[in-house]
């Protein structure tokens, strides 16, 4: 019996169907690699993590034994179970990886032990490129959380059945231009994930290069002529100015210095955010200088890898990037992927440049997306806990699979967006999935004991009333948490506090359900916050009252903060993944000042 294991595991639910009861797990890695036996650790503590085994050794245990078969082709994996037996096949090790997480994540665990239904489980990827880009700046999680923290999260995230990384690694850090102890923890996190890409039998690709400077680049490299409205902190070098190409060239040749040893196995050029310059010698940037300048940041890539893959991203392309840039794809035999985002203008759904659905891409390049998962609706994003989204994403997913694009990658500021994350992964691995059979699997395998037919809705009334946005009204201004209240009206606050209502007594009766062991994991205590600061703040009428308070300071601790909150008091840029505990003067300044702008 062949199942998609997502689908199999929503009919076990349904008719309460479930295999023989474990008490714990054994695997057998003889057939792997001795680099690749650990998988095996891997898989019991990740199944450990959920029960405590009786023993060691017992009869009940399900015993587990991984091959590599290379006939299966691509990625593929199957997993069949029989008779207390269970064998993991992948075509390669990646594809193992991703077999052995369909395999958990249809465990239904108890008190006792967990069920696993006999029959086969497969995982065959429509899409090719499946990445997550851990945005590790402003003092976020990523930038704050131990190199444990880091790496555990990236395994997660290739158990769910990614393929690839996208890291900073030598990029300056952000906050620590002067503390070379920060600068040395941040490589440290790198190394130790470049290792495990390694052993992941992962992609890993880091940014390749483009006009940014430094703070304190030579006055006389700086572009006169920076883009407005495009991310730009005015930092930009213009390649044409004398002597700037080699400015840029040299910070780049020691950058890739610094990256010797890792295995990269492709680079992503951005334009914009940071980036550009309109003097009439580079404009249109995203067809003329960006192009010209990155040519010749390849073939100092390539020096790090021969087979270097090259990701061009057209991040707030206008129609003159546009038009200038697909002149030069008819010439270029270079460029292995485009990648399109929804800013910038005009896009389907959001995600999908209009330009690109109503002229085909030339020479048939592949196209990959840019989902944003991070800071869409709410300001500070992450301020108020998790952002789950899962109509939004469905329906971008469903708008990307329509279009044929090749994959994603995921721009990510932090772990409160961790289930957006999953739904655009496995949407993309099998367009033919619901949000729904996502959220129901995410449910079993990260709060077993909780019933997903109440993590569904409990989802979807979060997704409900996250968004501020008023009808008419767009940008920082509508949907900044500080003044959020003050923009909806009555009735419709009163909407959304009812909803709230609803759905923290969901919270309350899933938190109560959810397995002691698994009850207080971060995944469960972000979304269970989430609940608490709504029902609060929609009933109140005040972001500060003191229930919500208390929620954010648990968040401070889950995300590691503190050192991001010192900053803020002190005045310094940042504080975009914080929860609102202070009057934030420059959040509310230029979220006025852009009220003012609106309403003219």
């Amino acid at each position: 019996m062949k199942k998609n294991a997502a689908l199999c595991f929503a009919f076990m639910v349904a008719l309460g169907v479930f295999g023989a009861v474990y008490e714990g797990i054994e695997t057998d890695v003889s057939a792997l690699p001795a680099d690749k036996a650990f998988i095996g650790r891997l898989v019991r503590s990740r199944v450990w993590d959920r029960i405590m085994p009786k023993t060691y050794e017992t009869n009940a245990n399900l015993k587990v034994s991984f091959v590599i078969d290379a006939s299966l082709g691509g990625e593929n994996a199957v997993v069949t179970v029989k008779d207390g037996k269970a064998v993991v096949r992948g075509a390669r090790f990646r594809a193992l990886v991703a077999g052995a997480g369909v395999m958990m994540r249809s465990m239904r665990f108890s008190e006792n032990g967990f069920s696993l239904d006999d029959g086969e489980y497969r995982f065959a990827p429509r899409t090719k490129f499946r990445q997550v880009y851990f945005a590790r700046h402003y003092e976020n999680w990523y930038n704050r959380a131990s190199t444990d923290e880091v790496v555990r999260y990236f395994e997660d995230m290739m158990l769910w059945g990614m393929n690839a990384l996208h890291d900073p690694l030598a990029f300056p850090v952000v906050n620590a231009k002067s503390d070379e102890g920060e600068r040395a923890a941040f490589l440290a996190t790198s190394k130790a994930l470049s290792l495990r890409v390694d052993q992941f039998d992962v992609d890993l690709t880091i940014a390749g290069g483009g006009n940014l400077g430094p703070r304190n680049m030579p006055a006389k490299y700086r572009s006169q002529c920076h883009y407005k409205g495009k991310g730009s902190t005015a930092f930009n070098v213009c390649p044409e100015r004398p002597g700037a190409l080699k400015y840029l060239l040299d910070i780049r040749r020691d950058h890739n210095r610094q990256c010797k040893g890792y295995n990269i196995t492709g680079c992503r050029y951005m334009p914009y955010d940071e980036g550009g310059c309109r003097c009439e010698k580079c404009y249109p940037w995203g067809g003329n200088g960006y192009i010209r300048l990155i040519e010749k940041l390849r073939d100092m890539n390539e020096e790090l890898n021969p087979n270097m893959k090259h990701i061009v991203s057209t991040w707030f392309f206008d129609k003159d990037d546009w038009k200038a840039f697909y002149a030069y794809l008819e010439k270029q035999d270079w460029i292995d992927y485009i990648m399109v985002g929804g800013a910038g203008g005009n896009a389907v759904g959001g995600v999908i440049p209009k330009y690109i659905v109503e002229h085909p891409v030339p020479k048939n390049i592949p196209v990959i997306t840019f989902p944003e998962i991070s800071m869409y609706g709410r300001f500070p994003w992450g301020g108020t806990a998790a952002n789950p989204l899962p109509a939004r994403f469905e329906e971008q997913c469903r708008i990307s699979a329509k279009a044929g694009v090749m994959g994603f990658q995921l721009y990510s500021e932090g772990i409160y967006e961790d289930l957006n994350k999953i739904i655009i992964n496995a949407l993309s691995i099998d367009p033919e999935r619901t949000a729904a059979s996502v959220l129901a699997e995410y449910a079993n395998w990260e709060f077993p004991g909780a019933d997903p037919a109440d993590f569904v809705p409990f989802v979807n009334m979060l997704e409900d009333i996250y968004s501020t946005r008023i009808k008419g009204r767009t940008g920082l201004g509508a949907v900044c948490v500080f003044i959020y209240l003050r923009d909806a009206d009555k009735a419709e606050l009163d909407r959304r506090a009812a909803v709230a209502a609803k759905a923290l007594a969901l919270a309350k009766k899933m938190d109560g359900d959810i397995l002691p062991r698994c009850r207080h994991n971060w995944r469960w205590r972000l979304l269970y916050l989430r609940a608490v600061i709504d029902e609060s703040i929609y009933r109140t009428r005040d972001i500060r009252n003191p229930e919500a308070v208390a929620a954010y300071a648990e968040l401070m601790d889950i995300y590691h903060g503190q050192r991001q909150s010192i900053g803020l008091y002190e005045g310094l840029w940042g504080g975009f993944t914080l929860p609102p505990m202070m009057e934030a003067k420059r959040f509310r300044d230029a979220a006025e000042e852009f009220l003012k702008k609106e309403t003219k």
